[in-house]
């Protein structure tokens, strides 16, 4: 093996821009990927976070009060078994709200009580799915004011969602297609210019394995590279990020971005380049060393 690793190590010294310019397609290909995922899984978690916000405001007018006035479009609520959570929220405590999130401005605050502030209930659905139902009890409910139903917004995320899935896949597959073209183009060069050398290596007895090898782990060093260069460049453009972005996802457990997350991401960025890396040696080989 030792043997193995010198000659993939001459085979890089050799020609480094042919190696450089494996590398850096590695490098895009993951760079691409693991931004993709990353945006998938913060899409996902801005998702779950609107989920669990109340989806359905319903404001009534001055005339109630109190709970009791609107037990029955709750108790209505409730009995589909598609709301997560029913909330009412009387005069006093929507004046409570509006001054925590009006604290910074005193002159807003001198200018609302309670009794200009409606009463409301917020619903929360189990499904996104379940919201039309809820919307359609509320809508027909007595002494209803105004309804913030949320449902476009939602949709409009899962829609957005979906669409950055779909591209993302492609890209990355047109990525892996050309990192794997690159690498055979490379490594193919490569054994063609070393052919009366592995010619030499045949004659006097050398394993296939023997051969093929260090092609192989050439193919492996672009691979487990490129994912390193690229976790590296995303990690540390996320770290030097994290203190501008956090004030606008508070919240959303969305950053900062778990260390332990990220060394996952590393593994799987690894292990992905690796195996494009071997698969593009593997094809290489397989089509210039076939006998």
């Amino acid at each position: 093996m030792e043997h193995q690793l010198t000659v993939t190590w001459q085979h890089i010294r050799r020609s480094p821009y042919q190696a450089l310019a494996a590398v850096m397609i590695m490098t895009l290909t993951l760079f691409v990927g693991i931004s993709f995922l990353l945006t998938s899984m913060a899409s996902q978690k801005l998702l779950t976070y609107l989920e669990q916000k109340p989806q359905v405001k319903v404001f009534f007018n001055d005339t109630v009060t109190k709970k009791d006035q609107v037990q029955d479009i709750m108790d209505s609520l409730e009995a589909t078994n598609k709301a997560a959570s029913i909330k009412f929220v009387s005069k006093e405590q929507a004046l409570e709200i509006y001054k925590e999130r009006s604290k910074d401005d005193p002159l807003l605050l001198e200018l609302v009580t309670a009794n200009t502030l409606p009463a409301s209930i917020e619903v929360s659905a189990k499904n996104v799915s379940d919201l039309p139902a809820l919307y359609e009890i509320v809508k027909l409910a007595p002494n209803v004011e105004d309804i913030s139903y949320q449902k476009d917004v939602v949709d409009s995320l899962i829609g957005v969602m979906d669409k950055i899935r779909k591209i993302g896949f492609g890209v990355i597959i047109f990525l892996v297609i050309t990192a794997l073209f690159i690498i055979i183009t490379i490594i193919g060069m490569k054994i063609s210019l070393r052919k009366d050398e592995i010619e030499v290596e045949r004659l006097v007895g050398a394993s296939k394995w023997y051969i093929r090898s260090p092609f192989l782990l050439e193919g492996l060093f672009y691979g487990v590279l490129g994912a390193v260069v690229s976790w590296i460049i995303i990690y540390v453009t996320i770290l030097l990020s994290t203190p501008f972005l956090l004030p606008y996802f508070s919240g959303l457990s969305i950053l900062p971005v778990s260390s332990i997350l990220m060394l996952e991401i590393l593994a799987l960025a690894v292990v992905s380049g690796s195996l494009v890396g071997v698969v593009g040696s593997f094809l290489a080989v397989y089509r210039y060393l076939k006998n």
